[in-house]
């Protein structure tokens, strides 16, 4: 068994943020739900598990998202194969 030192500042100083995606790169819908299913598991407040997710993955989708949500960060939403609007 592997024992794994995560170094906060190291965590921290070395993260990144993803400004370029692979678009020929496709989530597919079976397992875009398994990572959903995974992600509800988590703990939350008085385990209310109140969070709602909604799955942006079309090209009528994306324009939505550009028109109301983000009108900004245009290459990652277009690029992405999809993008995940959580809400709690």
């Amino acid at each position: 068994m592997n024992i794994v030192n995560n170094d906060f500042h190291k965590i921290l100083t070395e993260r990144h943020s993803v400004r370029r995606f692979d678009p020929s790169v496709k989530i597919s819908h079976d397992e875009m739900n398994e990572m959903l299913e995974e992600t509800i598991t988590a703990p939350s407040a008085c385990n209310l598990q109140a969070w709602k997710f909604i799955v942006v993955d079309t090209k009528e989708g994306r324009e939505k998202l550009h028109q109301y949500f983000m009108k900004f960060n245009f290459p990652q939403i277009d690029q992405s194969s999809a993008v995940v609007l959580f809400f709690w």
